[in-house]
């Protein structure tokens, strides 16, 4: 996987980086974990993306994208063959000015483009398969990204503020004791949240966490699970455990044993 940097200036507002993966033949089959942020997805070769869950599968269209997850479901991307895909990695709150829709209309769901109502992003999965060259196709993205800002629908400032400070309380106590000091109602709080992130408030302090020891254990940066667990402000290991369960299925030994979901492919946090 290759990764990119944002080059204008109000695009780093919204979006964190593009990546880019080709392959002439790639085996993926590989298990969708809940994440802290939606990533766009562009599939510019001929070779079909499927979505795998309970035993049926469908074919995505050529332009998808996972609404936040508030648990995990047994799904997994399947692909076979060449595989040339381009993706956008929007910051947690970074999506609705380009779309104009509340994300928690997403939640715990796998979409394509049109199915969300985003007629603009097959157009462009177009122009970027026919452009000769990664600059080429930065270039596109860039223009087009740009002409979909509306003014009057960007995340305020306001709530950009106060999203970055409850980074740090992730929490449900934290959360609740930084409103009574801020004088911040919570239904004002968690409707915010669902308008501009696509989950509530507590519910995205939870999965933040969890990301937090995702990284942690993808990158090797711990001597044992307790390290992480004390580190991330849980109670005990258990409880350590027990939520990264509720994200993944599977204890955090066997999910780096089994080596096989897409945080893993392209470590995306």
């Amino acid at each position: 996987m290759k990764k990119y940097p944002v080059q204008h200036p109000l695009l780093r507002k919204y979006i964190k980086f593009y990546w880019e993966i080709q392959s002439e033949h790639m085996q993926l089959h590989h298990r969708f974990i809940p994440v802290r942020n939606i990533d766009l997805k562009f599939n510019l070769s001929d070779t079909p993306h499927y979505f795998c869950m309970d035993g049926g599968e469908h074919v995505l269209e050529n332009v998808y994208f996972s609404g936040l997850h508030d648990h995990f479901r047994n799904a997994c991307l399947k692909v076979s063959g060449k595989v040339d895909m381009f993706g956008i990695c929007f910051h947690p709150e970074g999506l609705f000015p380009f779309i104009k829709i509340p994300l928690c209309e997403f939640r715990n769901q796998l979409l394509g483009s049109s199915e969300a109502g985003f007629k603009w992003a097959n157009f462009l999965n177009e122009r970027l398969r026919g452009a000769p060259d990664t600059a080429t196709r930065l270039i596109i993205l860039e223009n087009e990204l740009l002409s979909l800002i509306d003014n009057d629908k960007e995340t305020p400032e306001s709530f950009r503020q106060l999203f970055n400070a409850l980074k740090h309380r992730d929490t449900p106590a934290r959360i609740t004791d930084f409103s009574k000091r801020n004088n911040l109602g919570m239904r004002k709080l968690e409707r915010m949240y669902n308008t501009y992130v696509g989950v509530s408030a507590r519910t995205y302090g939870t999965l933040h966490r969890f990301q937090n020891c995702m990284n942690q254990l993808l990158n090797k940066d711990y001597l044992k699970l307790s390290d992480i667990a004390y580190a991330n402000g849980y109670f005990d290991q258990m409880h350590f455990i027990k939520e990264f369960k509720r994200f993944t299925g599977i204890s955090p030994n066997n999910f780096i044993g089994q080596n096989n979901s897409m945080l893993q492919v392209g470590k995306l946090s």
